[in-house]
């Protein structure tokens, strides 16, 4: 069974199935709902238990009332979790998310308190050794970065790039393989062919770049390649990506393969576009 070690957020996910988007004053009634912890991290770690890996999540919980709801959906896929900051009682990180059934697309608001990147705790004395790969979204940079720096090089370290984020850079030394989405851009970088030079002038040997139904931008060694997206009808692209970068994890930790990897996720991140919320897939799969 593969070990995987996931660094970054978790959120409580309030979800609502619409025909429509509501217009500004409009009530709209619900067809479905959900209820669940969300997060990058959050979301892949999840993933990649449900495939049969065994997840460590690090993140910040605290001791707020509502925190429970996040750990009860981690028990049920037995994912192991570290807090970052256990004697906070700080609000959690909220987002509600509309998804409109006609087009499957979603719109999020979300709160994040001005506190995300702190780390109360020591962690000097977690052990990354068990682990066969590690990700990080680049939320929690501050703990992100003591762990990675234990880290072997030999080891696989993955970057969620969902987008570019103040103090990234710092991490950017410690990281191999890099899957962006097309909403990733560091100061100055204007397009993707810029943004794969710019990894690989890091260090960064690997580097994909996602964009929704279009084909999958694969560098590896200065290579580059392409990887079809299935073309399908979506019902709910919410937490697709994350899906994606959890799946990826749990294949390349068993195969070392990049391409057949992102292949392989991108399968998985296609069917649960394919059901309503970040959960209903894993019923079918």
């Amino acid at each position: 069974m593969p070990q995987g070690l996931f660094i970054g957020l978790n959120t409580i996910d309030i979800q609502f199935l619409v025909d429509h988007y509501p217009h500004e004053n409009q009530k709209a009634k619900a067809s479905n709902y959900g209820l669940y912890a969300g997060g990058p991290a959050t979301n892949a770690a999840i993933t990649f238990a449900h495939l049969k890996g065994q997840s460590h999540l690090v993140s910040s919980f605290g001791k707020h009332p509502i925190t429970h709801l996040t750990y009860e959906d981690l028990n049920q896929k037995n994912i192991k979790t570290t807090d970052l900051t256990p004697d906070r009682s700080c609000h959690p990180i909220f987002a509600s998310v509309i998804t409109t059934k006609s087009t499957g697309k979603r719109a999020i608001v979300s709160y994040h308190p001005n506190y995300h990147n702190y780390c109360d705790i020591t962690l000097d004395t977690f052990s990354v050794d068990e682990f066969d790969i590690v990700l990080t979204d680049s939320f929690y940079i501050d703990a992100a970065l003591t762990l990675l720096k234990k880290i072997d090089n030999k080891k696989p370290v993955v970057l969620d790039g969902g987008s570019w984020k103040t103090g990234l850079d710092k991490l950017l030394p410690y990281i191999n393989i890099a899957i962006c989405s097309n909403d990733f851009h560091p100061p100055g970088i204007k397009n993707n062919d810029e943004i794969i030079n710019f990894l690989h002038s890091k260090g960064i040997s690997k580097v994909a770049i996602t964009h929704g139904s279009k084909p999958i931008i694969i560098s590896e060694n200065n290579s580059r390649s392409f990887i079809d997206v299935e073309k399908i009808e979506a019902v709910d692209t919410l937490g697709a990506g994350d899906i994606f970068h959890g799946a990826f994890c749990f294949y390349y930790a068993q195969s070392n393969s990049f391409i057949d990897s992102l292949k392989n996720a991108s399968i998985i991140a296609a069917k649960s576009c394919l059901h309503f919320g970040t959960r209903s897939w894993m019923i079918k799969h």
